[in-house]
C-alpha cells in the first residue's frame, strides 16, 4: 500500500486534532471525513470498484450516525430537528445514489458537508473569541452539539 506511508505520523496527528477539538471542531472534523470517504465513493463508482464503493460508503453512513448522535436534543429545538432531516435525507442520498450509479447525488452531499464544516468551523472561532462579530439578526450561538 504506497499511500500508508507515514501512516502512524498521520494516525497520531488526527488522534492530537481529536483530543485537543472543541465540540464544534469535532463536528468539523466528521465532516471533514465524511466529504473525504464520499469524494473516494465517488471515485471508486467512477471505476466500477463496487467492494471499495460500498465500504466508502458504509464509512459515510457511520460518520452520519455519529453526527446524529452528537446532536443535543434538550437544547437544539428546531435547529436538531433540522439537522436531523439533513442527516436523514443525506442516508437516503448516499445508499441510494450509490445503488442506482448516481454520482451527482453523491457529489451534493460532499458540497453540503463542506458548507456545513465551514459554518462549524466559524461557530468555534467566533466561541474561541478569533472571529468576526455576528451580523445583526444572526445567532450562531443557538447551535448545540
Amino acid at each position: 500500500m504506497q499511500g500508508y506511508a507515514g501512516g502512524k505520523a498521520a494516525d497520531q496527528y488526527l488522534v492530537q486534532r481529536i483530543q485537543g477539538a472543541s465540540p464544534e471542531q469535532l463536528v468539523a472534523l466528521l465532516l471533514e471525513g465524511g466529504q473525504r470517504f464520499t469524494t473516494q465513493a465517488l471515485q471508486a463508482m467512477k471505476v466500477k470498484d463496487l467492494p471499495n464503493q460500498a465500504r466508502y460508503v458504509n464509512r459515510v453512513a457511520d460518520i452520519i450516525v455519529e453526527l446524529r448522535e452528537r446532536l443535543n436534543h434538550e437544547a437544539g429545538g428546531e435547529l436538531v430537528e433540522n439537522l436531523i432531516r439533513i442527516y436523514d435525507w443525506w442516508t437516503n442520498e448516499l445508499f441510494d445514489g450509490s445503488m442506482k450509479g448516481q454520482p451527482e447525488r453523491l457529489q451534493r452531499i460532499v458540497q453540503q458537508m463542506g458548507e456545513m464544516r465551514v459554518t462549524w468551523e466559524e461557530l468555534h472561532r467566533r466561541k474561541a473569541g478569533g472571529g468576526q462579530p455576528p451580523k445583526p439578526g444572526t445567532s450562531l450561538d443557538g447551535l448545540s452539539v
